[in-house]
């Protein structure tokens, strides 16, 4: 992989978008400092994060505590060295792209407090309205970072006893999975989550859940969903090991005080259809993934039902 295939190399990918702040959202203030600033508050809710003087994205994020604390995690991009990966998973990223270039980065902010399922389901129609206006996902969305730099380790305990804790930097080896391109939208966010060519993808026939196994002639990897008895909602959008992703539901039924499990157990049959995608890197599934959240959140009203539960 060159640097001449990596999307947000072209600062023009989204110059016909323009991402101004809709009614709900704040005003673009300044990152740095941000957990000092009294105009965000300190409630849960959405934000997004971009480069001064641009207009693309590069971060959509939720928090379901601190608005202002969960921003101030993120300025730590700022940082003289770059800092791990929590409490932010995307400051590493950021302190990239400005290391690289020297540039400011701004947050808007959409306070919504609600229940955590609400919360992550408007944070996919987010990226995914992003998506689909400008072609990919927002620059460090989904762990990735940019080429020419390795993200630093997690910061715990365990890290720590094992030697394993590490700062990241400025990097020369060969590409990690961190800098693989993503990928668009496989098509529109489109109602009928039930049907066969749902949001662009060439589903499978449904199949009862406990039925799954023998359909595969080996493991693979792709997407799936997951229905009950009731109209044309889903119960769960899944990616990962087909089949044993799939399967690994049924056993969520038998945990007691399971909330997902819970859900399923209620349902008179549980049936499965999926998208086998062998092609894809893990962080292009999650894209995808998200996409098909959005769609059932945008058309059906909120997320499929056993969605972010556990």
């Amino acid at each position: 992989m060159t640097r001449g295939n990596d999307r947000w190399a072209d600062s023009s990918a989204c110059k016909s978008a323009t991402i101004e702040p809709e009614t709900s959202w704040s005003e673009w203030l300044p990152l740095r400092g941000i957990s000092r600033n009294p105009a965000v508050p300190r409630t849960p809710g959405i934000y997004r994060v971009r480069r001064v003087g641009r207009n693309e994205l590069d971060y959509i994020g939720q928090t379901g505590r601190n608005l202002r604390e969960r921003l101030g995690a993120l300025s730590r991009c700022y940082n003289d060295e770059m800092p791990y990966r929590d409490p932010h998973t995307a400051a590493p990223a950021l302190w990239a792209l400005r290391h690289s270039s020297g540039c400011e980065f701004e947050a808007s902010v959409y306070p919504l407090d609600v229940d955590a399922p609400t919360r992550k389901g408007r944070e996919a129609l987010e990226i995914a309205l992003y998506r689909q206006q400008c072609g990919n996902s927002p620059t460090v969305q989904f762990g990735r970072v940019p080429l020419g730099y390795r993200a630093s380790s997690q910061n715990n305990s365990r890290l720590v006893a094992a030697g394993a804790r590490f700062r990241g930097g400025a990097y020369s080896g060969p590409p990690l999975a961190e800098h693989h391109v993503g990928t668009g939208p496989k098509g529109r966010l489109s109602p009928a989550p039930q049907t066969e060519s749902w949001c662009g993808h060439s589903w499978s026939a449904w199949l009862p859940l406990h039925e799954v196994g023998s359909n595969f002639a080996q493991v693979t990897v792709g997407l799936y969903r997951i229905r009950g008895d009731s109209g044309g909602e889903l119960l769960y959008v899944g990616q990962g090991a087909l089949p044993n992703r799939p399967r690994a539901h049924l056993a969520k039924i038998a945990k007691a005080d399971h909330a997902q499990g819970a859900i399923l157990a209620m349902q008179k049959s549980l049936e499965v259809s999926w998208v086998a995608t062998p092609e894809l890197a893990s962080h292009q599934l999650l894209e995808l993934e998200n996409d098909l959240i959005a769609a059932h959140v945008l058309h059906m009203g909120s997320a499929p039902a056993a969605q972010f539960i556990g």
